[in-house]
């Protein structure tokens, strides 16, 4: 039923010229992934996952010092 459903999507998939290279990739080596090389990312989206990993370090560390300043003062 599962396998059914998504032939039935894989075949209303519609490509344009642009997407031609990576069909083709596709159909010749289906197990490669992912299609580009990671220095062909979008910049804002690499920015955007460093800013949130850099927020969640910072929050991280200021929780830690939050405790360790909680049990010194405490």
């Amino acid at each position: 039923m599962k396998d059914e459903n998504m032939s039935k999507q894989i075949e209303n998939i519609t490509f344009d010229d642009s997407d031609a290279q990576a069909l083709e990739i596709l159909e010749e080596k289906p197990e490669v992934y992912p299609l580009r090389d990671p220095s062909e990312d979008p910049r804002w989206a690499v920015r955007i996952i460093w800013t949130w990993v850099s927020i969640a370090i910072f929050l991280l560390l200021f929780f830690v010092v939050l405790l360790i300043l909680g049990i010194w003062y405490d």
